[in-house]
């Protein structure tokens, strides 16, 4: 983040802070009200982690932060206009230490020290008409397999998409000479989940379960979304769609994704996700994977998630290169005190490259404080 960025962010959250503080209350923790009765909550949290890895010629150790779940804190305003329309604002920003993008065997240092924008926006929302929002903002894509799994486990595997966790890892060529291939983890394996950007969009209200999101992004990016979270029988399901047209915006005519979770009460569930991603030129990228988790209170700490994993993509890297990732991965929730205790084992291996790369595992644990 630039200098200009990062002092409107610190004139914003002072100005913020200000306005609200001279008639603060202690009616709720992290969340100060002012005279116009708008609510301010401070939110945030840390996400650190260690990892270890064999790539097949040598082993070791690196610090990191998280990714989908970075150490970040935010402000979020919330007023209300009248019994049916409130209206909000949002600022949020992330500082990490050693992000796992910059993290490889040859890298043990990923940078940090500095805020870096992940979120300035603004809200209309309707109970009956839905909810309008301008600003830096997740685009329609963003989320949608990192947030699909209903299984605690999730947690351990940074939803479908466990790539974000080791993504900068590179592989080694299977020869004699054994040296470090310029193919990172991330070049191989990752859904088609978009991140945050300027844009506009609009979201129905939730009927029977179900919503609709339509959003217009810079660069002439547009997309639509489907959510679905309901109850049937003993079932919990949920379910994540989109389709993005990506053409203003780089080689990617458009692209689409369908996931679903369900979660027996019995604490099983099951994921699987799909995508394809239409290219200008050479093969479509496609995108898949499924996870079998059980979740339970298996000690009087809080929620405890298993699961195994796999992840799979093709063509994604080039022509002809697939991916396939499996893992076992452990949540465990310390609720009194805001926390998650998580841990997974993968393996990575890639096929199709002019010289054939060695396999890649990695093992890492870690602890998520959230305020």
């Amino acid at each position: 983040m630039n200098l200009k960025k990062t002092l409107m962010v610190g004139a914003a959250g002072a100005a913020l802070f200000a306005f609200a503080a001279p008639v603060a209350t202690t009616a709720e923790a992290g969340s100060i009200k002012n005279g116009n009765a708008t609510d301010l909550k401070v939110y945030g949290q840390v996400n650190r982690n260690m990892m270890f890895y064999n790539d097949g010629e040598e082993s070791g150790y690196r610090h990191q932060d998280g990714d989908n779940g970075s150490t970040r804190f935010g402000l979020a305003a919330t007023g209300k206009v009248n019994e049916s329309v409130s209206v909000g604002a949002k600022i949020e920003v992330e500082m990490q230490s050693n992000n796992p993008n910059n993290i490889s065997q040859s890298s043990e240092d990923g940078g940090g020290g500095s805020f870096s924008e992940r979120k300035a926006e603004l809200y209309f929302k309707h109970k009956q008409f839905g909810k309008l929002t301008l600003g830096q903002q997740s685009e329609i894509s963003d989320g949608m397999s990192d947030g699909l799994d209903l299984g605690y486990a999730a947690g351990a595997f940074a939803g479908m998409d466990s790539s974000l966790l080791v993504a900068g890892m590179l592989f080694r060529n299977d020869n004699t000479a054994a040296a470090l291939s310029t193919t990172s983890v991330r070049d191989v394996f990752k859904t088609l989940d978009g991140g945050r950007n300027d844009s506009i969009q609009y979201e129905t209200p939730s009927m029977n379960g179900f919503r609709a999101q339509l959003g217009l992004e810079s660069q002439g990016t547009w997309g639509i979304g489907g959510l679905y979270d309901g109850k049937m029988g003993g079932l919990q399901v949920r379910v994540r769609g989109f389709y993005e047209n990506t053409s203003g915006a780089g080689t990617t005519a458009d692209q689409w994704q369908l996931g679903a979770s369900v979660k027996h009460d019995s604490g099983i569930s099951l994921t699987g996700l799909y995508g394809s991603s239409d290219q200008d030129s050479g093969k479509d990228h496609k995108v898949y994977g499924a996870t079998v988790g059980y979740t339970a209170n298996m000690n009087s700490l809080g929620a405890t998630g298993v699961g195994v994993t796999f992840q799979g993509t093709s063509d994604l890297a080039g022509d002809g290169i697939d991916g396939q990732a499996f893992g076992f991965g452990v949540n465990q929730q310390i609720k009194a005190a805001g926390t998650n205790i998580y841990g997974n084992v993968m393996f990575w291996d890639v096929d199709g490259t002019t010289t054939a790369l060695d396999s890649l595992m990695t093992f890492l644990v870690g602890a998520q404080v959230k305020f």
